[in-house]
Order: C-alpha cells, then sequence, then structure tokens
C-alpha cells in the first residue's frame, strides 16, 4: 500500500502546469450544513471507499474532490490525505479490506470498524456522525394488523432490507420475482407496489448525480 500513500504537495505536482479548479462552494469545507445529511446516507452503507472515509472523518461530504484552488481547500486536502494515508497503512491489518462485488476495481472499508479503529487511534469523530450512527439504528417495528400486502412487506423488508448492502442493493426485478414465488396470491401489480414501497430510498438514487 506504501505506493499509494502520497503528500499533497506530489499531488499538486502532478497537476503542475494545469490550472487548479476555483471552488468557492461552502460544501466542499468542513462542517457544510449538508453534511449530517450526507451522514445520514452513509452509515446507512455498510462499507465505504478511502475516500469517502477519509473525506466523512474529516467532517466533509463523502464526494469531495481534492486539488481545489484556495488556501482553505490546499489546508483541508493535507488534513484529509493523512487521515486517507492513515487507512491505507491499516488496510490488510487493523481494517479490512472488502473487494466490490460489481465494480473490480473498487475497495471499501468496513464502517463500523472504521469508526472503531479511528477512535483507537485517536481520531476525532465528527459529532454530527456519532448523531447520525445512533439515529440510524433506531428502529421502528409495527404489530397487531396484517393483510396479504403487509404480510409480504414484511417478508421483503426481512429478507431484502434489514440488513442490505444498500451500495449494491437487490434489484426491483429480483425482488418481484420472489414475491410472486412466495406470495401467488398476489398479482404481479401488487408484487410492483409493494417491492417500490419497500425499496429503500438510498437505493432508488444511486444513479442521481450529488449536487
Amino acid at each position: 500500500m506504501k505506493d499509494d500513500i502520497k503528500s499533497t504537495k506530489a499531488k499538486r505536482g502532478e497537476v503542475k502546469g494545469m490550472e487548479l479548479k476555483v471552488s468557492n462552494n461552502p460544501l466542499f469545507l468542513k462542517h457544510p450544513p449538508q453534511y449530517y445529511g450526507y451522514a445520514l446516507q452513509w452509515v446507512m452503507y455498510p462499507k465505504w471507499t478511502v475516500e469517502e472515509a477519509a473525506n466523512l472523518l474529516c467532517a466533509c461530504v463523502p464526494h469531495r474532490k481534492m486539488l481545489q484552488a484556495g488556501s482553505k481547500n490546499e489546508q483541508l486536502d493535507t488534513e484529509i490525505l493523512d487521515i486517507e494515508n492513515k487507512i491505507r497503512r491499516a488496510l490488510g491489518k487493523d481494517l479490512d479490506i472488502i473487494k466490490s462485488k460489481k465494480y473490480f476495481s473498487t475497495l471499501y472499508v468496513d464502517h463500523q470498524n472504521l469508526i472503531s479503529w479511528a477512535k483507537k487511534i485517536h481520531i476525532v469523530i465528527p459529532n454530527e456522525l456519532l448523531k447520525a450512527k445512533i439515529a440510524s439504528e433506531r428502529h421502528t417495528q409495527i404489530h397487531g394488523y396484517i393483510t396479504p400486502c403487509l404480510d409480504a412487506l414484511n417478508w421483503v423488508i426481512e429478507n431484502y432490507w434489514q440488513h442490505a448492502d444498500l451500495r449494491e442493493p437487490p434489484s426491483s426485478e429480483e425482488i418481484v420475482q420472489a414475491l410472486l414465488g412466495e406470495f401467488p396470491n398476489l398479482s404481479g401489480e401488487e408484487c410492483d407496489k409493494i417491492e417500490y414501497i419497500s425499496r429503500h430510498p438510498y437505493a432508488r438514487n444511486q444513479s442521481e448525480e450529488y449536487s
């Protein structure tokens, strides 16, 4: 992993002669108002990329890009890269490497393991990230009333979403076909609606660009 570890100066040297992108957008600085919303979404994902993890641990949005112009951005780049290098040094040791099932070149780390590791080496976890984790652990259950569609809805939640990997969620077609097999008395239209209602919102919007 040593080859992956670079300094901010080295990275900026790679783009010498190229104009750095100027960004005055407060979204890409520390603790933007949107950070908690992104933290809420990302704690629902069991695994994060190294870059996402470094950004989130530095109180930045997970999709923040490096090498933007300005002294504030340069200072923040250095801080994020320091965390990123620490994570890379821990891969295969204190942090397990998780390979993507869909994207060959993408590596992840388990975010629960990551946060525990970060605390052990005295990385300060942003309060918003800790609050987001607490919020994600709250679960609401409905009892005492059931219909065939509600029964099927609960079945989908228990079998597909309760412990789902929201980075690589099950397809709509997969769930509908499973419903038709498990609940033969339901129509295709009912199964489509159950699949849509049960699908986690973060699993619906993965193709949308961040703004």
